[in-house]
């Protein structure tokens, strides 16, 4: 629930943040899924974890950033294993991820 203090619009509670996307948004889930998109290998990741970590970026994606800005964690992969809460949201992008049919023909994936 949104509150006025101090002339700032806050909240009494976060908001989990929920992204969909390619690999703008992908924070790791291709780690885990049959794919030859992955970006688990050097030199993604080296700026900011300073280890690939399955990101399409040498660093942070836009994703932790709007995470950031609401003052969240980073949200996790939806498909990391362990065991999550999900308690700020969850990260379900997937890169090679499109709307169309045409988009990345052959590297379909099938969930169950």
């Amino acid at each position: 629930m949104a509150t006025q203090s101090q002339g700032h619009l806050g909240f009494d509670k976060h908001v989990p943040l929920f992204f969909f996307g390619d690999s703008y948004f992908d924070a790791g889930n291709n780690n885990y899924i049959n794919t030859t998109l992955r970006a688990n290998y050097w030199p993604y990741g080296e700026t900011f974890f300073n280890f690939p970590t399955g990101r399409f970026s040498d660093g942070r994606l836009i994703s932790d950033f709007i995470a950031e800005y609401a003052e969240l964690p980073l949200i996790p992969p939806y498909l990391q294993p362990g065991s999550h809460q999900f308690t700020y949201g969850a990260n379900f992008a997937s890169a090679g991820a499109g709307a169309l049919v045409e988009t990345s023909q052959g590297l379909e994936s099938k969930y169950h």
